[in-house]
């Protein structure tokens, strides 16, 4: 169980492994156990790391900037390495002040008006991908809606804002499942596999000739009358690749799976239409597609344990 080498869980108060199949499979279970038990769990794995299951614990930490730096956001076997407050990728590895001037700078990209213009053409191509798959499959087939739908579509998406082909799509499944599936615990890749190989190639391009996509976009943007350097641009650039996939594969396939396990459900969406918007966030709340993760700062106590300098939690 869990990546590749690892040893499976034993016990989850002490020896918790996110990237085990069994917390993927019953994971608010074990959230539940753990209040119960210990509400911050621990484990030696990544090089220590905690996981607080109370609501007050973790709504402490959010707000809590100073004990708690986001320049680490995915719990895995890569440090990221003391880069506050930019971080890796800007502006969700970024703490204050400079989180707010990375995030105010995207906001024209991702305005209603901007996005607006992409609803159409999305809701052309889940069409095609629906009326693909009725195509090719027979009575009594079975359809894996995450593997054949729900993951090309924010792959075709976030290809077009990034004015990348979309067959570019595999590659970026593989980044993916490297980074966030495994936990960076896969066995070393030469450079020109890897996402930033892949990135730097892209601005290159861009900066020989500009295009109407969002990479360009970055490298047009300044803070303070300078342009952004190339690692921002590079992060900002992986975050939106990386973050916006899988977070929107992962909500339309565990929205799939929800309706095909609870068919009343099914029937009350087909027969109320207009239920739909109210249903869309209560899917994204109960199937919060996001674990994020922080790094403490210095030594700060928490749920009655001592949370050391370097920690994951």
């Amino acid at each position: 169980m869990g990546a590749p080498g690892r040893c499976p869980v034993t016990d989850w108060a002490t020896d918790f492994d996110h990237t085990d199949e069994e917390y993927a499979a019953r994971a608010p279970e074990i959230w539940a156990q753990l209040r119960e038990e210990c509400p911050v769990a621990h484990s030696g794995r990544f090089g220590g790391t905690w996981l607080p299951t109370r609501h007050a614990d973790v709504s402490a930490i959010a707000h809590d900037t100073e004990n708690f730096s986001s320049r680490g956001v995915i719990v895995s076997a890569f440090d990221p390495g003391d880069l506050a407050p930019v971080g890796y990728a800007p502006p969700i590895t970024s703490d204050p002040p400079f989180h707010e001037i990375a995030r105010r700078l995207l906001l024209p990209a991702f305005s209603p008006k901007a996005i607006r213009p992409l609803e159409e053409p999305t809701r052309q191509y889940c069409g095609e991908l629906l009326d693909e798959l009725l195509d090719r499959t027979g009575p009594g087939d079975v359809i894996d809606a995450a593997s054949g739908y729900a993951q090309h579509i924010p792959v075709r998406v976030i290809a077009h804002m990034l004015g990348v082909p979309p067959s570019d799509g595999d590659r970026f499944r593989v980044f993916i499942h490297r980074i966030l599936e495994t936990a960076g615990q896969n066995e070393p890749v030469a450079p020109e596999e890897t996402l930033t190989w892949y990135l730097m190639e892209q601005i290159a391009a861009r900066r020989e000739e500009r295009r109407d996509d969002l990479i360009s976009f970055l490298l047009d943007a300044q803070i303070d009358g300078r342009p952004l350097d190339d690692d921002h641009v590079i992060g900002t650039v992986a975050l939106l690749l990386i973050a916006g996939i899988d977070t929107t594969w992962s909500a339309i396939g565990a929205t799939l799976w929800h309706l095909a396990q609870h068919p009343e459900h099914r029937r009350r969406l087909r027969d109320e239409p207009e239920l739909l918007p109210v249903a869309i966030e209560e899917f994204l709340r109960a199937y919060a597609p996001v674990t994020m993760a922080r790094k403490v700062s210095k030594d700060v106590e928490l749920g009655g344990r001592t949370l050391r300098e370097g920690d994951w939690v």
